[in-house]
């Protein structure tokens, strides 16, 4: 398999890992009490959360990976400008990854609440357990503000290149630009919009690396090593 597929399977696999760690996260925890001592989610499902931890840092993973062997692919025709860009999804999968690490370090020292009763309240947590979530919590920010930075300065690149890739190259800047408001609280919606806009990227870009449909400069497609 050729570089740029082996790209394009990466951010394939790190689409579903994305898509599991949301739903999984969604349905095994809620938001801390308001009165409770240690603000940290609610985990209604220990199962659950862990393969939400778990798939959150595989996406990055993935991302991280992908990012790298779409430079290795494209660092001939525009090393300054892909180097930019990769290295900002690089830096966003390990931090990502980083996120999932920390949920699964929370999966195992906070008690489950299978009724989402006010367990909190009355528990005496362990010292390392608030910092764990704050790094999940940053972290998680962080990464997906990365990911938006990166597909920012991918725009041009995909510009230079020409064809249908100047479409998706404004689409990416566009992405991009959404996914920063993930630091606006009052954003709710934008940031559900940009969440599902940025799974999508993940998805087409994917299928069209992995079908090989990617075109150099000069308008040849990319097979194999540049």
């Amino acid at each position: 398999m050729t570089i740029i597929r082996i790209s394009g399977l990466l951010l394939l696999i790190a689409a579903v890992a994305t898509a599991v760690s949301v739903m999984t996260r969604l349905n095994s925890s809620m938001e801390p009490l308001a009165g409770s001592p240690i603000q940290v989610p609610i985990i209604l499902d220990t199962g659950q959360y862990v393969i939400a931890g778990a798939a959150r840092t595989l996406s990055g993973l993935g991302l991280l990976a992908a990012a790298v062997y779409l430079w290795f692919a494209l660092r001939g025709s525009q090393p300054q400008a892909m180097g930019i860009a990769a290295g900002l999804l690089v830096l966003s999968g390990a931090v990502t990854a980083i996120s999932g690490a920390g949920m699964l370090a929370l999966a195992g020292g906070i008690p489950q609440a299978a009724d989402g009763s006010a367990m909190l309240t009355a528990w005496d947590a362990p010292g390392w357990v608030e910092p764990a979530d704050a790094v999940r919590w940053i972290a998680g920010k962080v990464g997906f503000t990365l990911a938006g930075l990166g597909l920012i300065a991918l725009g041009p690149v995909q510009w230079r290149i020409g064809g249908l890739l100047r479409v998706s190259a404004v689409a990416d800047v566009i992405i991009g630009v959404a996914m920063l408001f993930i630091w606006v609280d009052a954003a709710t919606v934008m940031h559900r919009v940009s969440g599902i806009a940025f799974l999508l990227w993940l998805i087409v870009s994917g299928i069209w690396l992995v079908a090989g449909l990617l075109k150099t400069p000069q308008g040849e497609t990319q097979h194999g090593n540049p």
